[in-house]
């Protein structure tokens, strides 16, 4: 079973090609013959492998994916492997049950998030604005917050995000975000006067990048959220607020501005639904 192989004929995107290289040259690479060749008579070994190590539930999983999928393409049996993939799949759930309890106990309402972000605004702590904004409104990831201010359309390019401030709305382009390869360009209106007047103000004070760093961009945009929430706890929060019975149509909305199907954004984001 040759991995370069695999890889290059599969239809993947880019940056799952790259999940699963990584993954691949860290942890089952080791496994390989002089030929770089993964042999039937491994797997076992690397079964118990997988199961030994000190990684999340998730990670494990996915190496056992790649195995399988590797497998697969060999035209290898996985009949007895995906028995334990099944069985990593329940264990799974469980945890994500343990999980959704445990956020339900300690996240606050979407409307203390909006206390909040007002207060940013009225402290002139725009950047704080502007990210919580785009986190509470537009469910951002954190890669979609590492964009450019710019007042002209010209200063835009295809590759990266801006926010085009205008006269009386704000055009929010999104170029690069992680399901960028499924949904393509992602192009909205921000018609919010304190929205707009946040990001004029923001770059009269001399700034136009939203984020001064990127290395660590977790790090950097939990210094401007309530109480360091993260932008997967605010999707979640956003997410609780809605009574899917009355207004099920808001999930589609957020669907559509993070690039996230709806059966995921209930499956893994939704802390009442277990």
């Amino acid at each position: 079973m040759n991995f370069d192989n695999y890889i290059s004929h599969t239809n993947l995107s880019t940056s799952t090609k790259k999940t699963y290289s990584m993954n691949y040259n860290n942890h089952l690479q080791q496994f390989e013959n002089a030929n770089k060749i993964i042999t039937k008579e491994s797997i076992d070994m690397i079964v118990e492998y997988i199961a030994t190590l000190s990684k999340s539930n998730n990670t494990k999983m996915l190496i056992l994916s790649i195995l399988i999928n590797l497998m697969s393409f060999n035209g290898y049996d996985t009949r007895e492997i995906k028995i334990i993939q099944n069985a990593m799949f329940e264990t799974k759930k469980k945890d994500t049950i343990i999980r959704k309890n445990e956020k339900e106990k300690v996240l606050p309402s979407k409307k203390v998030i909006e206390t909040y972000m007002k207060k940013q605004l009225k402290e002139e702590n725009y950047r704080s604005y502007i990210i919580n904004y785009l986190l509470l409104n537009y469910n951002v990831r954190n890669q979609d917050l590492d964009l450019e201010i710019v007042f002209k359309a010209k200063d835009m390019n295809d590759t990266d995000n801006f926010l085009l401030v205008r006269a009386t709305d704000v055009v929010y382009v999104k170029n690069k975000y992680k399901t960028f390869s499924n949904y393509g360009k992602k192009i909205f209106k921000i018609r919010s006067r304190p929205f707009t007047r946040a990001c004029q103000r923001f770059v009269e004070g001399g700034e136009t990048r939203l984020l001064t760093k990127n290395s660590n961009l977790t790090q950097e945009i939990s210094k401007y959220t309530y109480n360091e929430l993260s932008e997967s706890d605010y999707l979640k929060i956003v997410i609780h607020s809605i009574d899917f019975n009355k207004d099920f149509r808001k999930l589609d909305i957020i669907s559509e501005r993070r690039g996230t199907s709806t059966a995921v954004l209930i499956s893994e984001y939704s802390i009442k639904v277990k």
